[in-house]
Formats: C-alpha cells, structure tokens, sequence
C-alpha cells in the first residue's frame, strides 16, 4: 500500500471527519495528523480538501461558520479572540442581535492582519488595543476561555472582559446609546471577575465609562466592587469626545 493510499484511507479520514462542521482544516491540525504541506497539496489534487489560503483548507460538503473559522485560526497560531459585542451575543446578552448580520469583533495581540480568506468570507473588525495587563498566550488571558467544552472550541472573552471591550470601541466603532442598551441586560456580572479585570485595565477612560453608565443602570455588580482598589487616574475630569460630549468622574473622589 502506497503511502498516499494510507493516508487516504485511514488518516485523511480523521482530518475529514474529527473536527467540527464549520472549521478549517488548518496546516497545524494537518501536521498533528501526521500530513505534511506536500500531501495535503496532494489532497487538493485529488479533490479532498479545497485551499481556502496558505495553511487552511475546507473539506467536501462543508460550510464556514464564524466560530470554525476563528477556532482554525487560533489552531494555526494566530493570536485573535472574539470580545466585546460579539462575545456578548454569542453568551446570550445581546437578543435583538444576530452575530450572522453584525460585525465579528476580534481582538488581537501582535496580530496586524488576517488571512484573505477570512476577510473575504466574513464582515470582521480587529483591535489591536492593549486593554489589560496581561499575557500573551490565548489561554492565560483573563477572562477568555473556550466557548464550550469542546477542545476545538474558540476562546471567546467572557461576559465580564467583553463588557470592557465593548467600551473600549467607544466613540469611533461604538455607540453609547447602544452599550447602554446592552449593558443594561448585564444583571448577572460577577464581582470578583470584574474587579481583576478593572484591576489589570490600562484605559482610564474605559474604567471610568463602565462605572458611569453602571451606576446609570444602577447594576448590582457595582455594590460588591472596591473602587478604592481600582486606579482610575486623576481626580480631574474625563471628557470622552465623541457623538456627545461625555464628562466622566472619578469614582474615588
């Protein structure tokens, strides 16, 4: 048996049919099956994969979603997550929202560009903003975990980190009118969560909006939170510029 014909039958078959519908096949998971780029060349040949760009490739039959395709990039080493409004209607807080219809938000660390694939496919919108404080390993990230239990899930911030991240866009890819509207059905936010990430946020203007429009809303996560413990820069005041002029104080004084 030839060795194309081995791989055909038996490891080609797991590249085909262990990852989920919706996601890339990408360079790295190839390698990890024991496929080098020369025979996945093969493969395209042979019509069992289709090369959507360099190191990723779609199998017979199937069709992009927005979560495959982030989680195949994430497989292949690009360090992006889904965050801010479009991690929050993905957890469910944003109903009149459809993630089909609206931007993809991703963040990014060290990342400039995405593959031209990926921005051909789907309407997306990349910060490189460095909001907090942190590593930059997609794992070690605070707040970003794996949208469920599956391995092959992509990391997508939680509602706590993605409430912040929405903020950060403010005035020039986000609304106010909107994020309060949001913001609004976030009843459930968890203190301890928060704090660490207020705690670790490098954007003063991102910290002092939170706790402006919260404390608009009246949401119930600001009683457990220490402002004392948050740095919110100077006591002078913060004007976001913007659709309005916005005046943000400090909490602590």
């Amino acid at each position: 048996m030839s060795t194309l014909d081995l791989h055909s039958s038996k490891i080609l078959k797991k590249a085909l049919f262990s990852l989920p519908q919706g996601m890339p096949v990408s360079m790295s998971h190839l390698k990890g099956f024991g496929i080098s780029r020369q025979l996945a060349y093969r493969y395209v040949q042979y019509g069992w994969l289709t090369q959507l760009g360099y190191g990723y490739y779609l199998r017979p039959g199937d069709s992009l979603t927005e979560e495959g395709a982030v989680a195949s990039l994430q497989a292949n080493g690009v360090r992006v997550h889904i965050g801010g409004k479009s991690a929050l209607s993905l957890k469910g807080f944003t109903h009149y929202l459809s993630m089909g219809g609206e931007t993809l938000t991703l963040y990014g660390q060290g990342v400039r560009s995405l593959p031209k694939w990926f921005q051909q496919q789907f309407k997306q919108s990349l910060s490189n903003s460095s909001l907090f404080d942190e590593p930059g390993d997609l794992a070690e990230k605070y707040c970003v975990t794996r949208l469920n239990q599956n391995a092959d899930a992509p990391f997508v911030s939680e509602p706590e980190r993605a409430v912040l991240e929405m903020l950060d866009l403010m005035p020039k890819r986000q609304t106010l009118e909107e994020a309060r509207q949001i913001m609004e059905g976030l009843q459930s936010l968890r203190s301890k969560k928060l704090q660490e990430l207020l705690k670790h946020c490098k954007k003063i203007k991102v910290k002092r909006l939170f706790w402006s429009v919260a404390e608009e809303l009246q949401l119930p996560v600001l009683k457990k939170l220490t402002p004392s413990k948050i740095d919110f820069g100077s006591r002078s005041a913060y004007i976001l510029q913007g659709e309005k002029n916005l005046v943000l104080r400090n909490p602590n004084g």
